[in-house]
């Protein structure tokens, strides 16, 4: 059997060791990413947290706004069950 054959990738130049047999990658050997700047990574967490605090201020009004309409879809069915009070609730099987 012969030995795997090393073929270096053009577009990421990672290590590929390949079958010749059946020409499938047996291994690969990522390039490591080079060592990054401090002050990018911090300026990178801080921009990352004003975006975290957006979606979170999004998510708490659309929670404040979805309880409201519950409350009103809730008042609703109270206000037709009062209107109504021998009817029964409808069934999801009556329509079968």
């Amino acid at each position: 059997m012969p030995e795997a054959l090393d073929v270096t990738c053009p577009c990421c130049s990672s290590l590929l060791k390949v079958d010749p047999e059946t020409g499938a990658i047996v291994w690969v050997e990522q390039k490591k990413a080079p060592a990054k700047d401090f002050d990018d990574l911090v300026n990178r967490v801080h921009s990352q947290k004003s975006q975290l605090d957006e979606k979170f201020a999004r998510s708490v009004e659309q929670t404040k706004n979805a309880k409201q309409i519950l409350e009103k879809k809730f008042e609703e069915a109270r206000r037709r069950a009062e209107l109504d009070p021998t009817g029964r609730p409808p069934s999801p099987f009556d329509n079968e």
